[in-house]
């Protein structure tokens, strides 16, 4: 019934625009004025976007009562071009609204897209998301609606992947450079244990990206940190090859580490001290990092470092609508997680529940809870007499990832989080 009533819309508006005369007594331009300031508006709106050849059409009317009010011609006939503007920008206010209603989650990651500077960084790309939107466009002003709501995921989708890889490429992009100016100059005999350090600090950010592409503050901070990976490789390799016959890395390491503690004095050793140590645990870290990222495809987690915590996303769990109950399919991947949290002896596990915006506060945040819940217990009766600390938090939507205004922005923020810290935490429950 709604494509009906939407098709007769578009049937109604596929005619040349009615044309409403202006009073002779109108000031001109404040007429124009006015036109002005509703164009303006209907940009605002992706007006421009969703009926380019009618606001197209509305501009030019415009521009020509502009010249024709500059020229002092006759008032009516700049009125009647001000009005034949007004006739095609009320036709793509029409046509606007047909598209709102059915590609409004496509202008929303559209949107998101240029906040992340996608047009430029990513301008190949999002041109081609552009085309695709300009093709389902067309198909509104020729009325055909089922193509365009057949192939609305596909776009809505292409341009939440180019908002992700211009993310990246913001955040990434210097120290890629960096890495790769190092590389040329000789890191991988001069440096390599700088460069596989600079490398994996690189692959975490992108991972943590991936996961939470939303939160600016801790993509900043993680971005400061591999640039600064970046730049060490390609400091240090440069040290290294400037003393290729006396030095190597090491020596170049050992030499930073000596003026560092001549400019910091007796506290330098200190902190080195809790340097090497934190270095150790980092390591430790890393190296469960790994083997546990490889535990995991793609659709069935993702694995990122948190500080000193390892969070599991599991993307692969599911809940039947509205309840906290296990599937048997899960089974298998929280399996794996647990052969995970076994790795960390002496840690604390905390289990975290999220939901969409969908419903009330008080009922999403006690169905996050009682999902984080039946995982938490899923582990205690699996835990095979393992002794690690495990609670379980809801937090409703308090935390999304994505919009909760397209389905897959609800999607990706209908989760389970794990989070493995290596130290217990006080106020757990041990299994």
């Amino acid at each position: 019934l709604i494509l009906a009533v939407l098709t007769a819309c578009l049937a109604a508006c596929s005619s040349a625009p009615t044309v409403q005369e202006i009073s002779s007594t109108a000031n001109p331009a404040e007429e124009i004025a006015k036109l002005d300031s509703d164009i303006s508006s209907a940009m605002a709106n992706h007006v421009d976007v969703l009926s380019p050849d009618n606001f197209r059409e509305s501009k030019d009317a415009r521009d020509d009562a502009k010249k024709s009010l500059d020229k002092q011609r006759d008032s009516k006939g700049t009125l009647a071009l001000v009005a034949k503007s007004r006739a095609y920008l009320d036709r793509s206010l029409k046509f606007a609204e047909v598209g709102r209603k059915n590609i409004g989650d496509v202008l929303i990651a559209r949107t998101a897209a240029i906040e992340a500077r996608a047009p430029d960084l990513m301008k190949r790309e999002f041109s081609l998301a552009d085309d695709s939107l300009k093709d389902a466009v067309e198909d509104i002003e020729d009325n055909n609606l089922e193509t365009v709501i057949k192939n609305r995921s596909a776009l809505q989708m292409a341009y939440l992947d180019v908002e992700l890889k211009s993310i990246k490429m913001a955040a990434l992009g210097p120290s890629q450079e960096t890495i790769a100016r190092a590389i040329k100059e000789g890191a991988n005999e001069f440096a390599p244990r700088m460069l596989a350090i600079a490398e994996k600090s690189v692959l975490d950010t992108e991972a943590y990206i991936t996961a939470n592409r939303h939160n600016r503050a801790q993509i900043d901070a993680r971005s400061m940190k591999t640039n600064k990976a970046a730049d060490h490789v390609l400091k240090i390799s440069r040290e290294s090859k400037a003393g290729t016959k006396t030095s190597s890395e090491e020596t170049a390491l050992l030499m930073e580490s000596e003026k560092t503690k001549v400019k910091r004095g007796s506290a330098a050793n200190v902190s080195l001290s809790a340097e090497n140590s934190g270095l150790q645990a980092s390591q430790d870290l890393d190296q469960k990092y790994e083997q546990a990222r490889a535990q995991f495809s793609a659709d069935e987690a993702e694995v990122y470092k948190q500080g000193n915590a390892l969070v599991i996303r599991l993307r692969g769990l599911e809940f039947p609508v509205a309840q906290a109950v296990l599937k048997g399919s899960n089974f298998p991947l929280l399996s794996k997680v647990q052969r995970v949290i076994a790795t960390f002896d002496n840690g604390s596990v905390v289990v975290e529940g999220h939901t969409d915006s969908s419903g009330g506060k008080v009922l999403n945040e006690k169905l996050s809870a009682d999902r984080a819940e039946a995982v938490k217990q899923y582990f205690i009766s699996n835990a095979q007499g393992a002794q690690i600390d495990i609670e379980s938090v809801g937090y409703g939507f308090q935390k999304p990832l994505g919009t909760n205004k397209t389905a897959a922005g609800r999607a990706q923020n209908r989760r389970v989080d794990v989070l493995i810290r290596p130290e217990p935490s006080s106020t757990s429950t041990s299994l």
